[in-house]
């Protein structure tokens, strides 16, 4: 893939896909036993912490730079201390207060403080590039050297989760400084860091930056000074390939290697001997439009029972292959707020007959975007659907497009219906409310204005938000996709994993779900 998320300006993410992959590397060994291969398709513009955004950079970011807080392997249930070795929060959830380790320090040996941390918050704020939308409500002041306030402008019980994604690594402040990087009000104009950063790490994690070239690799060395326990590998070669040739690679590895693409049915044929790891973090859905100027039919709550009442959801889930299932709901079972496997619908063939009676015409023009995701072709998830919805007496007229297509008639809010994965930019199921609820972003390219939602999605939608406490976000979850189940434009089919596949002597390559795909430093020998 060319992209594995495409980002938005809320945590929730319509397209995940955006392009199929036409990247290529070339595949290698694991070296002399100290080195690590990583072979991935190549999604990256910087390695710069306050820009970087896309799955490539974050996978090598989060190995360079340490956060406050983190998450231990592929549970995002809850973030466990990093540069901080405690936190505190206020009842209302506005005030967050760290206590950052006394023995962390740089590559350059230098201490990590509370300045430091400060510069590099304010800084990802002020840059106004991609990864300030997770932090335009926040602001940290430093209390002593040692202890960092972070205060949220609303109630946000999810700023934890945040500081633990990779764009907010902390910074060396001094070195940045002296290398162009500023965290002024200004920095968006102003800011040069990006050039230093992109070559020269200054961060305070398990690895430093070797070499970075935006279409070959990235080479990463074990840091000397490094706080904390020493990685297993002393360099870490992170190399472009297309998932085809990284099938190719593990068929035959023999090394210390790694893919982070082949996933589903890309995983049949290899050898059994390789360890796979993943969590189903993806959820695939598709849309009705609402709106009856836009069509008569979708608009029909009856049409869309019907549909929903056709499919064969367990058949749609065995396409996607292995760490596939049907979709309970719009949150994937990777993430807090999830409903369980029980939960998810059953064809009802009978029920979608007579459900049509009274539809003169049962037909609707079906667009998704002609590409494959995760080793699925997504036009043979749509003909699926497309024949399931036949037997119920439904007509889909297929229609595939180029993704920027898609993309522009999706938005354009005109499509009688449509078809796409969702993922999330960072572990924050919540954050679909303010995206997918009636009246927000998603919704009304679905032509679905609150006027024209159930009260109960609605007021479910509010509940999430005014739960303060984690746990109570995650039934208010499960409270809100039950109502969405049965009164949304939306139908969630089915659910699929990303996945990391691992010579058998490796050791601790598990697939996370938090962004960063895998924690390189955990990776250790057999």
């Amino acid at each position: 893939m060319t992209s594995r998320r495409l980002r938005a300006a809320t945590a929730a993410v319509v397209l995940t896909a955006l392009a199929s992959a036409c990247t290529a590397g070339g595949s290698g060994g694991g070296g002399d036993g100290s080195t690590l291969t990583v072979h991935t398709s190549f999604v990256i513009k910087t390695l710069d912490p306050g820009k970087v955004y896309e799955a490539t950079g974050l996978t090598a970011v989060h190995a360079m730079y340490d956060t406050l807080l983190t998450f231990t392997g592929s549970d995002v249930s809850k973030p466990v201390p990093n540069l901080a070795e405690s936190f505190t929060a206020s009842p209302d959830a506005t005030t967050y207060t760290f206590t950052l380790r006394g023995n962390a320090k740089f590559a350059d040996g230098s201490p990590v403080t509370a300045d430091d941390v400060v510069f590099s918050l304010s800084r990802v704020k002020n840059l106004k590039a991609s990864p300030a939308v997770m932090v335009a409500d926040l602001s940290a002041v430093k209390r002593d050297d040692r202890t960092v306030v972070v205060t949220s402008a609303k109630p946000d019980p999810n700023v934890p989760i945040i500081l633990a994604m990779p764009a907010l690594g902390v910074v060396n402040a001094k070195v940045a400084k002296q290398n162009g990087a500023t965290d002024g009000a200004d920095a968006a104009a102003a800011d040069t860091g990006q050039k230093y950063l992109d070559v020269t790490s200054a961060g305070s994690g398990p690895y430093v930056l070797k070499t970075f070239d935006a279409a070959a690799q990235v080479v990463l060395e074990a840091n000397p000074n490094y706080w904390g326990r020493k990685p297993a590998f002393t360099r870490v070669v992170i190399r472009n390939a297309d998932v085809q040739n990284q099938k190719l690679t593990m068929a035959k590895a023999t090394g210390a290697e790694l893919a982070l693409d082949i996933t589903g049915k890309l995983l049949d044929g290899l050898p059994s001997t390789l360890r796979t790891s993943g969590v189903r973090d993806t959820v695939y859905f598709m849309y009705l439009n609402f709106d009856p100027a836009v069509s008569p039919v979708t608009s029909n709550p009856a049409f869309r029972d019907a549909l929903r009442a056709s499919i064969d959801y367990q058949g749609l889930a065995d396409l996607f292959g292995k760490g596939a299932g049907p979709a309970a709901g719009l949150v994937p079972p990777a993430f807090p707020g999830a409903l369980p496997d029980s939960d998810a619908p059953k064809q009802d063939l009978a029920k979608a007959t007579e459900l049509l009676k009274g539809i003169a015409n049962p037909s609707a023009k079906f667009i998704y975007p002609a590409i494959t995701y995760r080793g699925v072709d997504l036009g043979t998830v749509a003909t699926k659907v497309q024949g399931d919805a036949a037997k119920a007496g439904i007509k889909l007229e297929l229609t595939p497009q180029p993704l920027a297509t898609f993309l522009d008639q999706m938005r354009g809010g005109k499509s009688e219906m449509g078809f796409s994965p969702q993922s999330l930019n960072y572990p924050v199921a919540d954050s679909m409310v303010n995206n997918m609820a009636p009246g927000q972003g998603t919704a009304l390219r679905a032509g679905w204005t609150v006027q024209r939602a159930d009260p109960s999605t609605v007021e479910a939608g509010k509940k999430v938000n005014a739960a303060l406490d984690p746990a109570a976000r995650a039934t208010g979850m499960q409270e809100w996709q039950r109502a969405m189940n049965k009164y949304s434009p939306y139908i969630a089919l089915a659910t699929n994993s990303g996945m990391v596949v691992a010579t058998p002597s490796l050791t601790g390559a598990e697939y996370t779900p938090a962004g960063w795909q895998v924690d390189i430093a955990a990776i250790g020998r057999g």
